[in-house]
């Protein structure tokens, strides 16, 4: 290691102080058309392919590859543990009072 490689990390006040490079914080391309994108992926459309569609008559000049690898971290992100809804019970619907013959 280089003296300055040793310095940047004896410097380090946090690990994340350690993550500051050439490509750290640069506007993407996709930047104006996240919050579009983020709109869809609310409503449920979580298909890159179709978004990318979307956006590229809104004049979005980046590739299918840029937008399937933003989605890939919304699909992968961790979900907040909610319960799960009730299902019916089986036996609900078939417990009909039967009528007498």
């Amino acid at each position: 290691m280089t003296y300055r490689t040793v310095k940047q990390l004896a410097d380090a006040v946090t690990p994340e102080g350690l993550f500051t490079g050439q490509w750290q914080n640069w506007p993407s391309v996709l930047d104006d058309y996240k919050p579009y994108l983020d709109d869809r992926w609310n409503e449920g459309c979580t298909n890159a392919w179709k978004l990318w569609e979307e956006i590229v008559p809104l004049g979005y000049k980046g590739s299918h590859q840029r937008v399937r690898a933003y989605l890939h971290d919304k699909r992968t992100a961790p979900h907040p543990v909610t319960t799960r809804p009730p299902s019916p019970s089986p036996q609900a619907s078939t417990a009909t009072p039967s009528s007498p013959v």
